[in-house]
């Protein structure tokens, strides 16, 4: 059972305030009646003159006083203050009789009735009569606060034991894991998030832990990003920091409907990045839960620093922890930066689920025709085994999240990635004996420094956009062994989407040129490709006006990093009148093949490095030439 914040015990709680009550009166003289309005100042009152109005009155709203006059209806008024005890079980009920009722009052008071009051009344009688009510309702409700407020204390002291005992978890993820499942608990909050620093010098955040739907969470990021999603999704944020000793931040999502169950917090400004500012902590419980968790993950960070290993490698899998990935990467970048120098990052992401996803109306005709391929098995540790297989030495692959990997490639530029990404895909297909099939829960995405970013959150950005576009790579589609060129660029034209569909960035898009109108657009590419440095390009090649005439002219002489391969595709079996360019440069990926029809290429053409990669392979194989190794 959870409690809100408002429902932990602070010193500065407020008392019980004194009850406001019902009070019915019953009675038929009307100085009495005046007499009740004028002392019945603070409470709600309710005069009936009759005993069937008061009876509706009760039944209306249960009185928690009445005053009833036994000698209306010639003794059923007695009969009333039985009916009422009926109606009104915690009402307290004082009978009203003259001196010549006074057996019948007897009688009301037998039958369960508080007192008996002799009329006419006083006003002392009156207020004394409620007042003793009112007092009996005021030790109840505080009694009731305090049996409240020793169950949450008790509560409490069991989350400040778990919290206590963070120290003895196995890492700062275990530990941030639990501080989230406290938090939850403690607050009665939807969901949590725990980030923490991931450097003595660093501002970024790295999340450690999550419980509950907060799905759009960012992995990674710098502290002003991650309080500026916080702001945006309109999370409590609780500042785990002591002092000058700061481990991150911790984000809590209110239950639906329950506003009210935490304070208002204000979160830090941009500047609060550097450390110069903080957001006050909250009060009461969830400060002093905050501060303990705190101490705890600083004496872990530090154990995990002079320990060494222990932190440095994820306990589910041969990958390291994003804290170490994190710690070589700011070193990568450093040196990089110092030297002049390239590296690349790749964001991996595993989809289990990716092939019981509906395909859309648009999806391949010929994928309706076709055979599917078997069904996908990713599992993170098997794949993180293929992943390390397929990578150098000096290669460091780190898990960030279940199904999440990230690779950092040192001294390695755009197109050395490419080739680690396609063995890489090779290796995970191979191991699923998926033949013919990239593996389509498997996720991709590279970003280079310097061109696709200047810092580690910079570039995971990209890498992770990048890696999402691939969802949607018509490559998953195809069959890479069951058709021939011709029929595959038969498919690959006749099926591309219309420009009124919606496209991800990697979809293919239709191509209506004329043959000089192409070959500008291939100029383009591969003038926009060369800015980056290496370029691997692949292009169809025959006399006349051409794709490859084209480019091999814009090049000119020889280049050590560009790798040309023009290829004469005319006598291979349906690719006379092909045209088609791969390009592969160091900051993306292009894919154009049309077939030229009476001076014009109709065809589709993509930046979708799946379909370059799958493109050039398959051309180069259809006359006989091994373009990747």
């Amino acid at each position: 059972m959870t409690a809100s914040l408002e429902g932990v015990w602070s010193p500065s709680r407020a008392p019980v305030h004194e009850p406001s009550l019902k009070v019915l009166a019953v009675i038929a003289d009307e100085p009495t009646h005046t007499l009740f309005s004028r002392v019945i100042t603070s409470d709600e009152l309710m005069l009936a003159s009759d005993l069937a109005e008061g009876i509706a009155l009760a039944e209306a709203a249960a009185p928690d006083v009445a005053f009833i006059d036994v000698g209306l209806g010639e003794g059923a008024g007695l009969a009333m203050v039985h009916h009422l005890k009926a109606l009104a079980p915690e009402a307290t009920v004082f009978a009203l009789a003259t001196r010549a009722e006074l057996e019948a009052g007897a009688h009301a008071v037998a039958l369960g009735g508080a007192g008996l009051f002799l009329l006419p009344l006083g006003g002392d009688e009156v207020l004394n009569a409620v007042g003793s009510v009112r007092l009996r309702f005021a030790e109840r409700a505080l009694r009731i606060q305090l049996e409240q407020e020793s169950a949450r204390s008790a509560r409490a002291a069991g989350w400040i034991a778990r919290v206590a005992e963070l120290a003895d978890a196995r890492d700062r993820n275990a530990a941030a894991q639990q501080v989230a499942e406290v938090f939850v608990e403690a607050t009665g909050a939807a969901a949590a998030a725990v980030y923490l620093t991931v450097g003595e010098r660093s501002s970024e955040l790295t999340r450690a832990a999550m419980t509950g739907p907060l799905d759009r969470a960012p992995a990674y990021g710098p502290e002003a990003d991650i309080l500026d999603f916080a702001r945006r999704e309109q999370l409590v944020v609780v500042p785990l920091a002591l002092r000058k000793m700061t481990a991150g931040h911790l984000l809590l999502q209110k239950e639906p409907g329950r506003s009210s169950a935490f304070p208002s917090v204000r979160r830090p400004d941009s500047s609060s990045a550097s450390g110069s500012r903080r957001a006050p902590l909250l009060d009461g419980l969830v400060k002093l839960l905050a501060t303990q968790a705190t101490t705890a993950l600083a004496l872990l960070g530090e154990r995990e620093r002079s320990t060494g290993g222990t932190a440095m490698k994820d306990p589910a899998t041969s990958a390291y922890s994003f804290a170490y990935y994190v710690d070589v990467a700011g070193r990568e970048i450093d040196k990089a930066r110092r030297y002049g120098r390239r590296f690349t990052i790749a964001t991996i992401v595993i989809e289990p689920d990716a092939d019981a996803a509906p395909e859309r109306p648009g999806d391949l005709a010929f994928w309706r025709t076709t055979p599917p391929p078997p069904p996908s098995t990713l599992n993170p540790g098997q794949v993180a085994e293929h992943l390390l297989r397929a990578v150098r030495d000096t290669d460091i692959l780190a898990r960030i999240d279940e199904n999440e990997f990230h690779l950092l490639m040192p001294e390695t530029a755009g197109l050395e990635a490419h080739a680690c990404h396609r063995r890489m895909l090779s290796r995970v297909a191979g191991s699923e004996k998926r033949a013919g099939y990239l593996p389509k829960g498997l996720l991709v995405g590279l970003a280079t420094f310097p061109h696709d970013g200047q810092s580690l959150a910079q570039l995971l950005r990209i890498a992770r956009q990048r890696a999402d576009a691939t969802r949607s790579s018509i490559v998953h589609r195809i069959s890479q062994d069951r058709r021939s060129i011709g029929e595959i660029f038969s498919l690959l034209v006749r099926e591309a989407p219309t420009a009124e569909e919606p496209f991800a960035i990697s979809a293919p898009r239709s191509l209506d040129l004329s043959v000089s109108d192409a070959a500008l657009l291939a100029t383009s590419v591969v003038r926009n490709a060369l800015r980056g440095g290496a370029v691997f390009i692949l292009v169809a090649h025959h006399d006349g006006l051409s794709l490859g005439a084209q480019v091999r002219t814009l090049l000119g002489t020889p280049r050590e990093d560009v790798v040309v391969h023009a290829l004469d595709l005319r006598s291979s079996p349906g690719c006379d009148d092909i045209e088609a360019l791969c390009v592969l440069a160091e900051h993306g990926a292009y894919a154009l093949v049309g077939r030229n029809q009476n001076g014009f290429v109709r065809g589709i053409h993509a930046a979708d490095p799946l379909l370059a990669d799958f493109l050039a392979e398959r051309l180069g194989r259809a006359v006989g030439l091994r373009v990747f190794g």
